[in-house]
């Protein structure tokens, strides 16, 4: 997600309008919206504020309009399809990063005095050689309950979306042996994405079924089919793995439709893939380390914090993945941990949202710096839109006052703090203790 001031509270919109050298250039994915783009279709949830709601509003072929709205800005400059490849630094500063275009192979250099990166894989830290946290933390690390007793690498792992449906004519299917491996005898296409921005659809299934976790989600705690329960890749490095993940699912997906169409010839006989993704929904990646570690129990108890500038919401959504070689069917969860604690709004602070080592680093997403277990609540999209109106804030503050982040909390936390407030003030109410919500919340 990239800064627009339209998408400030309506008050502070015609205050000001970050120049593009303010924010500097951020590290995105390859297209905009990231999980919530049209290719992959996921529900931005968590914090539903002013910026979120306009970036991700949809086109009728559910596009989002975020590109056109940022294109209109004179101030900004959008490069799409484009992966950072190297960064160069001075010290303990970054001066300038490589990108390369997809299509074309166009190689970029960008040089600025701030960096964001809003890639949610921490990528520009990685090439830099920021300090980055992975994996799970143990229980006794933070003290958290919901970790482990033992710290491992396992993390969140990606996931492909897909649609099927019923031609109005027969549709034939060929022997998929080499996807038949992978899905064994799985034989239910439950949890589709019913169109972009509504996942958790049912689908067809045939013969006996395995049982899997149930998945209540909702105002009603209802039960749904879990769209993010076709998850693979928990245990592989997931800088290296992501096409190897995306195939094993494809198969798992392709091997599951031949399971239904074959257990049960006449009732799917017309059964057809309508649509599958060419990119899997990203999952975990490393974390930043900043001058703060958000841990789950500052969120349980919504620790008051002298830079909390903005405030997130949603539950702990912690997903769980068999041991290697444990599950027969390895590309669904074994299960996942709900936790929608006390529904209350919680800070998140400004020392989250800067690196530990790098001076004009800053990062927005799901891999500000916290805990794999406060991860699972900060890495909701809505809540990553609240990190990127801080940043771009802030950034815009350290240009102006010729400082680095750090030194924005340490001598203009103040000012911060006010501009930030401009901006989010339709969101939350910072002046309450926990922040008050000021939007009609979404399930999550």
């Amino acid at each position: 997600m990239l800064w627009s001031s339209a998408g400030a509270c309506p008050d502070a919109r015609p205050r000001w309008q970050p120049p593009v050298s303010a924010s500097g250039w951020r590290s995105s994915t390859t297209v905009l919206g990231g999980n919530a783009s049209k290719e992959i279709g996921l529900m931005p949830r968590g914090t539903q504020g002013a910026l979120l709601k306009e970036l991700s509003a949809r086109t009728a072929d559910g596009d989002l309009v975020a590109y056109s709205l940022l294109d209109a800005e004179p101030t900004a400059s959008v490069f799409i399809e484009h992966r950072i490849v190297a960064a160069a630094t001075d010290g303990n500063r970054i001066i300038s990063i490589d990108a390369v275009q997809a299509r074309g192979g166009h190689e970029r250099r960008f040089t600025a005095d701030m960096f964001i990166d809003t890639s949610g894989v921490a990528i520009l830290g990685v090439l830099a050689g920021a300090d980055t946290l992975f994996g799970r933390e143990s229980r006794a690390q933070y003290d958290e309950p919901l970790a482990p007793d033992v710290a491992d690498d396992m993390h969140h792992g990606n996931t492909l979306f897909f649609r099927t449906r019923m031609a109005d004519h027969p549709v034939p299917f060929p022997d998929v042996p080499w996807a038949i491996e992978v899905a064994k005898d799985y034989a239910n296409l439950s949890g589709q994405l019913v169109q972009p921005g509504v996942e958790n659809g049912p689908g067809p299934k045939a013969g006996s079924n395995p049982n899997t976790p149930e998945f209540r989600f909702g105002k009603r705690n209802d039960v749904f089919p879990a769209t993010h329960f076709w998850e693979y890749g928990q245990w592989l490095d997931p800088y290296t793995s992501g096409e190897l993940v995306r195939d094993y699912l494809m198969r798992a997906l392709y091997g599951t439709f031949s399971n239904v169409k074959r257990l049960e010839p006449e009732a799917h006989a017309n059964l057809e893939f309508e649509w599958m993704a060419f990119v899997a929904a990203q999952g975990e990646f490393r974390r930043y380390k900043g001058d703060y570690v958000l841990t789950e129990n500052d969120i349980r108890t919504h620790k008051e914090f002298p830079d909390a500038l903005i405030a997130n919401d949603g539950s702990f959504c912690i997903h769980c993945a068999f041991a290697p070689g444990e599950g027969k069917y390895d590309f669904r969860l074994k299960d996942w941990i709900f936790d929608g604690r006390d529904k209350e709004a919680y800070g998140i602070p400004f020392r989250c949202l800067y690196s530990a080592n790098i001076d004009n680093l800053m990062m927005a997403g799901k891999h500000i710096s916290v805990t794999h277990v406060a991860g699972s609540s900060t890495k909701l999209m809505g809540n990553g839109a609240q990190h990127g109106v801080a940043v771009a804030a802030a950034a815009l503050l350290c240009k102006t006052l010729g400082t680095t982040p750090r030194g924005l909390y340490q001598n203009h936390l103040e000012d911060l703090r006010n501009l930030v407030d401009k901006l989010t003030s339709c969101d939350h109410d910072m002046a309450i203790h926990p922040p008050l919500r000021r939007y009609e919340p979404v399930p999550g």
